[in-house]
């Protein structure tokens, strides 16, 4: 009997890989040598100066900076739309059978298609956007790298590189692959599949691959800057993204902006066309046209606000009640403060609407930061002793350079080495983390203060912040909005979103 049963599964089993071919497995990228080792960090080393940061690691005055979009393929290079928008949640009605994945996923979709300088693009669309909101910043992360930090004074195992750079008073921290273009390898289930079939890219912001969003906040003692991909928004009843985009703040007569900024460097020359959209409205182009490298950056999309935005993932339903699924999200939702997590089960590829959760999970986020204040304070010392070395290390380069060390130290953790970093000098080729012409951007916009007045070639001239969110809306989860972005709960509406990593 037994070796009947045996022989039907194998049978079963043989004939299901037969009709679902696994695809080949990505091939490894050789990973960047390694530099010179500058100093070791053990998490014990933090222990001391953490006990002194526990009442100060929380987030606070939690703030929209910017948000951009990426165009999927392009005729003009990298190209990116400034404020883009987040997909649109337009689930299906009834239930529905997904294919698995299938295709090529880069681990870093920023590196990918800006492969010299990934966070670049973060920091041209918050300086077009608002520079007033990065005065005064202390450390400039994206969500895999702060995540990848988090990880380590927890203790959890995960291996990392990352670079840091120190551009005049703000650490840059950008993730390290083996290669910008790398795949994610054997990658299988509906992270893909199912967002592509339940989401919408709308009309001003069709051909969009990705979305990002920038946001700032305070934490143990330091000004931060986030970047990450959001995996789409709810729209309320009110429909606010529409009533922003209307705005006076949204208007065309803000842009110029960006043209007085770049004229103002000496370095680009910024061209304005007009092209209608298939809405009726007036997207503005402007281009950066002196140096090939930089993105195209389109006027387009409509500001989303920050409290209706979600994070989702897919899983079986085998796993509803044997894992606490949210839990294991929680750390990466705190480092984006995302307020809501939407979790789609699925039965072999089989959607139905009723096993899809719509949490509105702020108050899950919050006791998670109170619980783990300790690990959270040697979070913020982590993130002090990194500036420290960064600091250290450019104190030479910074005498020789008045607008600021372009220089890098790579942090990186090994194999087996849970409660250890290593500082090392870069191995390998590396750029700086931002390009020439960025760089006197920042460098004016940090010295300017307020991002107001600039000056040049003894010229005094005035510069318009122009920020679609508000220079000075500031989020919490005390002070959220009235709309209620959850109240299409899995009964009535069902998941939202795009897969991100």
């Amino acid at each position: 009997m037994a070796a009947s049963w045996y022989r039907k599964s194998y049978s079963q089993s043989w004939i299901k890989a037969r009709k679902e071919p696994r695809l080949p497995p990505a091939p490894e990228t050789p990973a960047p040598p390694f530099g010179e080792l500058i100093r070791t960090l053990r998490l014990e080393d933090l222990e001391d100066s953490s006990r002194t940061l526990e009442n100060s690691a929380r987030v606070k005055e939690l703030q929209s900076v910017t948000s951009f979009s990426w165009v999927d393929k392009s005729a003009h290079g990298p190209e990116i739309l400034i404020p883009g928008r987040p997909p649109l949640w337009t689930p299906q009605v009834t239930p529905t059978q997904l294919k698995e994945d299938r295709g090529s996923y880069y681990r870093d979709k920023n590196a990918a298609r800006y492969h010299k300088h990934p966070i670049e693009p973060a920091v041209v669309a918050s300086l077009e956007a608002n520079p007033a909101l990065l005065a005064g910043l202390d450390v400039f992360a994206c969500g895999s790298t702060l995540g990848n930090l988090l990880r380590f004074v927890r203790g959890e195992e995960k291996v990392f590189r990352m670079l840091a750079y120190k551009v005049q008073n703000t650490i840059f921290l950008v993730r390290r692959e083996n290669s910008p273009t790398e795949l994610i390898p054997n990658v299988r289930g509906y992270g893909h599949t199912f967002p592509e079939a339940n989401t919408t890219w709308e009309a001003d912001v069709k051909g969009s691959a990705s979305h990002q969003r920038v946001i700032r906040y305070t934490f143990g003692g330091l000004n931060l800057a986030v970047r990450f991909e959001a995996d789409g928004y709810i729209k309320s009843r009110n429909d606010p993204a529409d009533s922003e985009k209307s705005s006076p703040s949204s208007s065309s007569s803000a842009i110029p902006s960006l043209d007085e900024l770049t004229t103002a460097l000496s370095t680009a020359k910024v061209t304005i066309s007009t092209v209608p959209s298939s809405t009726n409205t007036t997207t503005t182009t402007n281009t950066i046209n002196a140096s090939p490298q930089l993105p195209k950056i389109t006027r387009a999309g409509a500001p989303v606000p920050h409290t209706t935005l979600f994070d989702l993932k897919t899983r079986s339903i085998r796993t509803r009640d044997t894992k606490d699924h949210l839990a294991e999200e929680l750390p990466r939702l705190w480092v984006r403060q995302i307020p809501t997590f939407v979790l789609a089960f699925h039965t072999r590829g089989l959607f139905r609407r009723e096993d899809t959760e719509v949490q509105d999970v702020r108050a899950e986020v919050a006791q998670w930061e109170q619980k783990h204040a300790t690990e959270l304070a040697k979070l913020a010392a982590l993130l002090s002793r990194v500036r420290d070395v960064l600091f250290e290390e450019g104190k030479e380069e910074e005498e020789e350079a008045a607008a600021g060390w372009g220089g890098a130290v790579e942090i990186c953790r090994r194999v087996g080495w849970r409660d250890e970093l290593e500082f090392r000098k870069p191995g390998g080729e590396v750029a700086g983390a931002l390009s020439d012409e960025v760089m006197k951007w920042w460098v004016r916009a940090v010295s300017a203060g307020q991002g107001t007045q600039w000056a040049d070639e003894g010229k005094d001239f005035t510069f318009t912040a122009h920020s679609d969110f508000g220079a000075g809306e500031v989020e919490s989860w005390e002070a959220a909005e009235d709309a209620d972005f959850t109240a299409c709960s899995a009964d009535h509406c069902g998941y939202c979103g795009r897969c991100s990593y």
